[in-house]
Order: C-alpha cells, then structure tokens, then sequence
C-alpha cells in the first residue's frame, strides 16, 4: 500500500511538472535567450486585437502577425538586456506604478488572460520590461533640467507647438435639441459678436459678463499643434492670436469666443508637466530608429508551438 502511495505520488508530481512546463513552454530563442510560449501569447493577443497599432492592416495574414509579434518579443528582450546592461534602476515609486497597473489591469482582464493562457506573473514582467523600455529612453534623451543647452531646445518646442486659452462656445441648436432656425441662428451670433465686443482685458470681468448673457467662459485649456480634439484650422487660428485678446471663429456647427492666454504667463509648472512629452515628441523617431536597427540584428529561431499558439489566438 505505501509503495503504491509513493508512485501515485510520484506521478502526480511528474504530471504537475510536465503540466507547468507544457504552459510555459519555449516559443522563441532571440540572441540565445528563450522567449516562452506566454510572453507570446500576450504580444500575440495585443497585435491580433489591434494590428494598426502594429503597423499592419485590418485581418493581416499569419506571417504579418508573426513578424510583428516577433518583433514585440525582441523590443521585450532588448529592454531586459539593456536596462540590466547599462545598470539602470527603477524607484519605489515606479515599482509601486508597475505593480497598481498589473492589479487594475488583471481586474480588468483576468478572465481573457486566463482564456489565452497569460499568468498575472507573465503580465508583471511585461509591464515591467515596459518601464525598463521608458527608463532607457529617458536615460538616452533627457539631460535634465541642469543641461541648460537640451533645456532651451525642450522649452522652445513648448512654447511654439502649444498654446492656452478660454472658450464660449455655443452651437447652433436649440433648447429642444433642433436645429436653429435661420433667425435663430442670426440673432445667437449677434449676441456672441455683441459679448466678444465687449471683452475688454480683464478675464474675470469677461467671464462673468459671458454669464450674464447666459454663455459660459471654459477653463484654460492646454492645446498641443496638431491635435484634432478641435475643428480644422483652430489651432492655427489661435496661435496667431493676440495674448489677452479675443476673436469670434465660426464653423458650420458651432461659434466660438476665444480668450488667448499667454502661456508664459503661467510660469514653468505647465511646462514641467508636459516636458516628458516634449522629450517623446522630440526624440522618440530617432530612438526607434535606432533600435529597430538593433532588433534587425538579433537572431531568431521559432519553436513549433508558436503556429499552434497563432492557431489558437487568431
């Protein structure tokens, strides 16, 4: 009885190994190093959910998807290597980031994780690699604030790619949610043309004569060059504005006043929390320029199981 005991034992251990291994099994070896079958599923999973953010179209075909998921596992790999290479560290604080966004994100997925076969494990590597991937363009690009040279080229960009004001805006619908009739329409902007007369150079007085005519002035709102959060030509039209001044700009649906601010005027906080960006708008081309050329290098042998996990997924 005991010797029967010990071999079921025995075997329950060997299939629980095997069991761990089958789902954790190698999928790719980039440069030597293995890649397992959950670190691409994952990318996998991402790539085939959204190919154009991969580059590829809608339904790309099994060899596309392939490339890209390879490729995702080399950015993987490269981040890993690098980070450790260069000696780099991350805080507390961005531990306790990757950690917050490993729990929101298993609320979030956990059932798809486990349909796929991705582990809460295998999702904090990966976020972590991600970190790694953010460190190592910091390290690359940001010469910090004492850097007086990078410093000027960061706020010159600020400065000339986005702009800070207020709005009234109205659209031509009325109460009920119909269109304006023309008339409507006609005696709304001679009301706005009538408030935007009147604007004077104190934005307080300005806002609360808005109120009284019964329009409301925004906050300030922060507007990067480019952005398409408002009407074509928008931008362009407020960027050449006056400081502290106003202008009508009508579109077919809408009219707005515009309050122009001085974005200077608003001291270097605002330009403090948008300088990371700024750092990404400027440089990030040239870094992935730099490390595609990198992954191109890196040698790739594929596994078997990686058309039965395509299989599976896509």
């Amino acid at each position: 009885m005991k010797r029967f005991a010990a071999f079921f034992a025995a075997v329950i251990i060997i299939f629980s190994l095997s069991s761990c291994s089958s789902q954790k099994k190698t999928a790719l070896v980039i440069a030597g190093t293995e890649i397992n079958s959950e670190i691409f599923t994952y990318y996998l999973d991402k790539v085939y959910q959204a190919p154009q953010d991969y580059g590829l179209a809608e339904n790309p075909p099994d060899k596309e998807l392939k490339q890209a998921v390879i490729n995702e596992c080399k950015k993987y790999l490269a981040a890993n290597t690098s980070f450790r290479d260069k000696g780099l560290t991350l805080t507390a604080s961005e531990k306790v980031e990757i950690s917050q966004a490993v729990n929101n994100y298993w609320i979030r997925f956990e059932n798809h994780c486990k349909k796929i076969g991705v582990s809460k494990q295998t999702l904090t590597k990966i976020l972590t690699s991600q970190a790694y991937g953010d460190a190592l363009f910091a390290a690359e690009y940001d010469k910090g604030t004492g850097d007086a040279e990078s410093e000027k080229v960061l706020q010159d960009y600020f400065y000339e790619n986005y702009i800070s004001f207020r709005t009234v805006c109205a659209y031509y619908t009325a109460a009920d949610g119909s269109p304006m009739t023309q008339l409507e329409k006609t005696q709304l902007l001679s009301s706005i043309d009538t408030l935007a007369e009147g604007a004077g150079t104190d934005v307080d007085e300005f806002a609360q004569a808005a109120q009284s005519a019964g329009f409301s002035l925004s906050g300030s709102v922060l507007l990067k060059k480019g952005a398409d959060t408002y009407p074509h030509g928008f931008y362009e039209k407020v960027s050449e504005q006056e400081d502290n001044t106003v202008q009508v700009i009508t579109y077919d649906e809408c009219v707005f006043i515009v309050w122009k601010e001085n974005l200077r005027d608003k001291g270097d906080s605002v330009y403090v929390n948008y300088r990371s960006a700024c750092i990404s708008d400027l440089y990030y081309e040239d870094y992935q320029t730099k490390l595609n050329e990198y992954l191109d290098t890196l040698s790739v042998e594929e596994k078997s199981i990686v058309d039965s996990i395509i299989n599976k997924i896509a």
